[in-house]
């Protein structure tokens, strides 16, 4: 590599934190939405959900899943997990 080729190319993107996201925000906030309303629709608490999980093999403490649940910003596979151990399904049509 020679040094013209260091000076055409373009500086990377500088990072910027996921949360600063005015979208992904908006995007947490439906999902933490979506485990609430889940949990009222189906009288699970978090102590019950932990233990739905615990049985499905997603072993964490009350207080992680209440602090996940709390950020929103939890895996898609956390909230198929929190939906499956509340005997919920999601169609995709």
């Amino acid at each position: 590599m020679n040094t013209i080729d260091k000076v055409q190319r373009p500086a990377p993107p500088k990072p910027v934190a996921r949360k600063a996201s005015p979208v992904n925000v908006e995007y947490e906030d439906k999902a933490r939405e979506m485990v609430r309303e889940a949990m009222r629709f189906k009288g699970v608490t978090v102590d019950q959900l932990t233990v739905r999980l615990s049985a499905i093999g997603v072993d964490m403490s009350s207080g992680g899943v209440a602090n996940k649940i709390s950020r929103g910003g939890f895996s898609s596979a956390f909230l198929l997990q929190c939906l499956a151990a509340m005997d919920l399904e999601i169609k995709v049509e």
